[in-house]
């Protein structure tokens, strides 16, 4: 029952782009709201020039908040190995939005004082409420982020655009391994409500709060917007689908590896 339901996951994950965002935007929204459609594959080109396009491109196309979580992670993670990128970009911020991606993902990379200068530098650009929520608590370093909502989610992703490195997409499988190891019918469920999610049978999440509670259902949702974001990024990037593979070799019969082991990608 879990390879079909996987299978059917998946299936459905590959008519929406490949990385994920923090809301669901309906098909007739998407084209306005996604960073360039090269983003995701940054880190075969990784040249600073084409940085700078896309931190510019998304401010000049991006009509939602959504845009900018994964436009953070990616700049957190050449930061950490390029601070220099920071002043880089620094004249080309032209709105709020732009600001907090440049202020947040210079604290993430490591540069909390370079993150308050630029905080400073910006202030006559206004405040964002939105995102001014989501990036509340982001620690100085990869390492501390810990998975409470879908835009670390989406800054995970966009970090491993950066260098196509697996080590931002472990704490993502490892947060949906979390929830679904807790037994075969969690997994079940999470892997029906990424089916859910992706347009297919309804019911699953409807009922998640009265089987699971508030906390519970949340921590659900999360864990198979996970999953699809990983079943759809095993296709199109190598070095997600071979942090799977790690994974799965690693832990051999938990319900988690059942159900990564269906994923198309892996065959």
């Amino acid at each position: 029952m879990l390879r079909h339901l996987i299978g059917r996951a998946v299936q459905l994950a590959c008519a929406i782009p490949v990385f994920l965002f923090s809301t669901l935007p309906a098909p007739a929204q998407q084209a306005s709201t996604l960073p360039p459609d090269n983003f995701a594959y940054f880190y075969q080109d990784p040249r600073p020039e084409r940085l700078t396009e896309i931190f510019a491109s998304v401010q000049n196309t991006a009509t939602s908040w959504i845009a900018f979580p994964p436009l953070t992670g990616l700049l957190a993670a050449d930061f950490k190995s390029h601070p220099e990128h920071i002043d880089r970009l620094v004249p080309i911020v032209k709105d709020v939005k732009a600001s907090y991606a440049l202020i947040t993902a210079a604290r993430l990379s490591g540069q909390p004082a370079k993150a308050e200068m630029l905080r400073a530098k910006f202030t006559n650009l206004g405040f964002d409420q939105t995102l001014n929520a989501e990036f509340a608590g982001i620690p100085t370093r990869f390492e501390d982020l810990q998975i409470t909502r879908p835009t670390h989610l989406d800054i995970l992703w966009g970090a491993s655009f950066a260098a196509g490195d697996s080590r931002y997409v472990m704490p993502i499988v490892d947060y949906f391994a979390a929830a679904a190891n807790t037994s075969e019918l969690v997994a079940i469920d999470i892997t029906k409500t990424a089916v859910e999610m992706t347009g297919g049978p309804k019911g699953t999440i409807a009922g998640l709060k009265a089987k699971y509670g508030d906390a519970g259902a949340l921590q659900m949702i999360l864990a198979a917007t996970a999953l699809w974001a990983i079943a759809s990024n095993s296709r199109q990037h190598d070095y997600v689908k071979q942090t799977v593979v790690r994974y799965v070799g690693d832990h051999p019969g938990a319900p988690a590896t059942k159900a990564l082991s269906a994923l198309p990608a892996l065959k």
